[in-house]
């Protein structure tokens, strides 16, 4: 079921939720984590448009949970009570979390993943810009090597927090 522009409900609940709920799996994911999605999917295809050459690079991909296609990713957004992945108080549980792999799309096919310690270069440049966005907390890069963790808690903070789970 689309939710939005570039995006299903599929991308943001596991299998075992959908089987149940349909497309009243919107019900588990929250309004902010589609909207930042939508931005970070637009925002880093500039990025990287203006990086590597508009000519180069046609979209980033936002890969979020991908069990819908027949990839192995079922708990990257919304985790449900029963699932034993992650924390017990994670932000996945409120869905108010998201992981994702950051993949560059070439216009000749080819594609190549972000790198992870970029991306954190990236929304630390553009802070003001990803807050905005709803973004109040991302997973140190040193423990979220290979994705990106983004989460919409309330911090009180003026700046992003960086956690170590």
């Amino acid at each position: 079921m689309k939710i939005s522009q570039n995006f299903l409900a599929q991308e943001f609940v596991p299998k075992s939720t959908y089987d149940v709920w349909g497309d009243r799996s919107i019900y588990f994911i929250s309004q902010k984590a589609v909207k930042y999605a939508e931005f970070l999917k637009s925002f880093l295809t500039s990025y990287y448009k203006n990086k590597l050459g508009n000519d180069k690079v046609k979209t980033v991909l936002i890969v979020i949970n991908n069990w819908h296609t027949g990839g192995p990713y079922h708990f990257r957004g919304y985790r449900s009570p029963d699932c034993l992945q992650g924390a017990k108080e994670s932000q996945h549980r409120f869905c108010n979390a998201f992981d994702c792999d950051i993949i560059i799309v070439m216009n000749d096919g080819t594609k190549m993943e972000a790198d992870y310690k970029e991306i954190h270069e990236i929304i630390k440049a553009n802070e003001a810009e990803f807050m905005a966005n709803g973004v109040t907390t991302i997973e140190d890069v040193s423990i979220a090597s290979t994705w990106l963790h983004t989460d919409f808690r309330w911090t009180g903070l003026k700046n992003i927090l960086v956690v170590k789970p």
